[in-house]
């Protein structure tokens, strides 16, 4: 398409995956974009899960661990992950795919961007902050300045006790 070298078989393959994953869903209609909105939310689910594990480990060879078998389990089970497809697709078109932007756009990037936000916000952000949202001791504030649960009782029982 705008170079002198024929597209080899990496560019065929690209192409061919951008063609699939829009003009295929795109006949299936509505169960197409339900299929990539799951697809998107198990996918963000397991980026998310590989965000977490790598911060939550204490060594290198744990957070490499915790980081790469999420990712390897997306990548093989064909899950969709919008930043993945921001490359893939419009290199697929760039390379003479048979679809259009508004295919990639419509029947690809907006279901799997819907999926990724949900999978990521309630799969993994919802669940971490249900179960951990009163995981601090309570704060006590006197005057604008901090003090701890100890002091807050401290300074109850003796307007308490001695009036």
């Amino acid at each position: 398409m705008g170079g002198t070298e024929e597209i080899n078989a990496v560019g065929q393959t690209m192409m061919t995956v951008g063609e699939s994953r829009t003009v295929g869903y795109q006949e299936a209609g509505f169960a197409g974009w339900i299929v990539l909105f799951l697809r998107g939310m198990f996918c963000n689910w397991m980026v998310s899960m590989g965000v977490v594990g790598a911060a939550i480990s204490t060594t290198v060879s744990g957070k490499i661990m915790a980081m790469w078998m999420p990712i390897i389990v997306f990548f093989y089970l064909g899950f969709e992950h919008s930043v993945v497809n921001m490359f893939l697709f419009p290199i697929g078109l760039m390379m003479g795919a048979d679809f259009t932007l508004y295919q990639y756009i419509m029947w690809n990037e907006i279901p799997t961007v819907l999926g990724n936000l949900v999978g990521g916000l309630t799969l993994v952000g919802l669940v971490l902050y249900t179960t951990h949202v009163r995981t601090q001791a309570k704060k006590y504030f006197l005057n604008h300045s901090l003090i701890g649960e100890k002091g807050a009782l401290a300074l109850y029982s003796k307007e308490i006790c001695h009036g």
